[in-house]
C-alpha cells in the first residue's frame, strides 16, 4: 500500500474534511430500520434492464498494464458468471481521499469502492451517504477469516461495512553478509538483542564517526509515528482502549517505547544522527551499504533493492521485529475493506461483487499481480507467501501486528503529518525534549480532537 501517498492525500484534505465533519453535525449512524430501508430501497432495479454497477479501486503496483489485465479479466469472468457487469474506474492515490470524501457527503459515488479511514467516511456519510452496513456479507464468508488488524478497520459500532483485502504491515530487514562477518546467527528477538546486534553491526572512523549504522528506523521524510506505534505495541502497550474512546498511552510502555525510539541515537549511538534529517532515507542507506539493518520496512522493499541494488542480490533477508520481551505484538499493520456505498442502486449486484472480488482465489491472484500483502488468514497462509523466504516474515508478522490508524472519525486529523498531535509527540522526544511533558501535551490535543 503506498501508505506515504495516502498520508501526503490527508494533509491536502483535512482542512475540507474539518468543514465536511461541521456541516454533517454529529453524524450518528443509522437505526437497522433506516438501514433496512435503504437496503431494500437500494436494492430495488427494474429486471428488463442490464445490471451493471461502478467499482473504484486505488492504483496498485509497478505495473498499471498489470492492473488492467487483472480488471478486465475478473470483471468479464463475472459477467458471464452473473451477468453483472462492473464498471471499474482506477483512482489515483493523489485524488483518492477528495473522491471518498465527495462520495460520502452528496457528490458523485460508486457502488463499490476501495476505501480507507472507515471510520471517518462513515460519520461523514451519516444516515445518506457513505459505506453501508454488509453484515451478512461478512457472515456468509466467515467472520474470523481475516487478522485482526483488517476486522479493526472494518468492524465498526457492531457492524462489518466492507470485506478486509489489502494489508501492509512491517518486518526487519538485515544485511546477511554483514550478519556473517559479525557472527551473528539469527536476527534479534527483543529489544535488547536489537542493541546487541546493532553495536557488533556498527563501524566507526578514527574520530568517532559512524560510517556504518547497526540500525535506522524506516522513517522515511522524518515520519517518526509509525516506528513508535510498533514500539509502543511492543512494549505491551496501546495507542486507545478497547473501545477506542480514549488514549492509553501516557503508561510506562509509553514512556519506555518513547525512551527507545530515542535512545538507539542518543544512548547506544547505533543510528546516525541525521537520521532525524527528512531528507535521510533508510532503505537508500541500506543499499549503499551505510545502515546493516532496518526496522519497520514494508513488503515492497524487496523490488526497490533487487531492482537499484542488484549487488544486494542474495545478501538480504527480512525477520519479525523485535519486541521488548520477545512475544506479543512488534509491529503495525494497515488494512483496507472493498465496500459497497448506500448509494447504490443495486444493493444485491454489489454484495456479489464483493464477494467474488474478495474470495480466495481472487485475493491471491490479485495479491500476486499487484505485489500486496492480504488480509484474509487464508489467502496469506498459501504457499505463494508462507513458503517464501521474503515474504514468510509477513506472514508471521501479522499475527504479531497491531492497527496502524485507529478506527475513530478523527484519526485523520490526530495523525496527520507533521503536525497532528502524535506525530508532533515523537518529533518532539526525537529532539530531545521530556518524555513526560510531550506525552502530557499529546494526550491533550488527541482528547480535545475526540471531542
Amino acid at each position: 500500500m503506498k501508505k506515504v501517498v495516502r498520508l501526503i492525500g490527508v494533509i491536502l484534505a483535512v482542512t475540507m474534511m474539518v468543514a465536511v465533519f461541521t456541516a454533517c453535525g454529529s453524524g450518528q449512524q443509522s437505526s437497522d430500520s433506516t438501514q433496512a430501508q435503504n437496503t431494500s430501497s437500494a436494492g430495488s432495479t427494474n429486471s428488463n434492464e442490464p445490471r451493471e454497477i461502478s467499482f473504484w479501486i486505488q492504483k496498485y503496483g509497478s505495473d498499471p498494464a498489470a492492473q488492467e489485465t487483472l480488471l478486465k479479466e475478473m470483471t468479464a469472468d463475472f459477467e458471464s458468471k452473473t451477468g453483472i457487469k462492473v464498471k471499474y474506474s482506477i483512482v489515483d492515490w493523489g485524488q483518492a481521499l477528495n473522491k471518498l470524501t465527495l462520495a460520502c457527503t452528496g457528490g458523485e459515488a460508486p457502488d463499490v469502492a476501495d476505501i480507507f479511514f472507515t471510520a471517518s467516511l462513515i460519520q461523514m456519510g451519516g444516515d445518506k451517504y457513505g459505506p453501508m452496513e454488509i453484515d451478512d456479507v461478512a457472515k456468509e464468508m466467515g467472520e474470523d477469516s481475516w487478522f485482526q488488524a483488517g476486522k479493526d478497520e472494518a468492524y465498526q459500532n457492531g457492524h462489518w461495512y466492507g470485506i478486509p483485502w489489502r494489508f501492509d504491515t512491517r518486518v526487519l530487514l538485515y544485511n546477511t553478509e554483514y550478519f556473517k562477518e559479525a557472527g551473528i546467527t539469527s536476527a534479534p528477538k527483543t529489544w535488547d538483542e536489537l542493541v546487541s546486534v546493532g553495536k557488533k553491526l556498527t563501524k566507526t572512523d578514527a574520530k568517532g564517526n559512524i560510517t556504518r549504522a547497526g540500525l535506522a528506523w524506516f522513517n522515511m521524510m522524518a515520519r517518526f509515528d509509525q516506528t513508535w506505534f510498533s514500539l509502543l505495541g511492543g512494549a505491551g502497550g496501546s495507542l486507545m482502549d478497547a473501545e477506542f474512546k480514549s488514549p492509553t498511552f501516557n503508561t510506562q510502555a509509553g514512556i519506555d517505547s518513547l525512551t527507545f525510539l530515542r535512545d538507539v541515537n542518543e544512548k547506544y549511538k547505533i543510528a546516525v544522527p541525521n537520521m532525524v534529517d527528512p531528507s535521510y532515507d533508510p532503505v537508500a542507506e541500506f543499499m549503499a551499504g551505510k545502515v546493516a539493518m532496518v526496522f519497520g520496512v514494508t513488503a515492497e522493499t524487496k523490488n526497490n533493492i533487487e531492482q537499484q541494488a542488484p549487488q544486494l542480490k542474495d545478501k538480504f533477508a527480512s525477520a519479525v521485529m523485535p519486541s521488548k520481551s520477545g512475544e506479543g505484538a512488534s509491529s503495525i499493520a494497515f488494512s483496507a475493506p472493498i465496500a459497497v456505498f448506500k448509494t447504490t442502486k443495486d444493493a444485491d449486484a454489489s454484495k456479489q461483487w464483493v464477494k467474488y472480488f474478495c474470495n480466495t482465489e481472487n485475493q491471491l491472484k490479485a495479491s500476486k499481480t499487484l505485489s500486496l500483502l492480504n488480509s484474509s488468514k487464508a489467502v496469506m497462509s498459501d504457499s505463494y507467501f508462507s513458503q517464501d523466504a521474503w515474504l514468510s516474515a509477513f506472514v508471521n508478522q501479522s499475527d504479531r501486528a497491531v492497527a496502524g490508524d485507529m478506527p475513530i472519525a478523527q484519526w485523520s486529523q490526530i495523525d496527520a503529518w507533521p503536525n497532528g498531535p502524535l506525530p508532533t509527540l515523537c518529533t518532539e522526544v526525537i529532539a530531545g525534549k521530556d518524555i513526560q511533558q510531550s506525552i502530557d501535551k499529546s494526550i491533550k490535543e488527541f482528547e480535545n480532537l475526540m471531542k
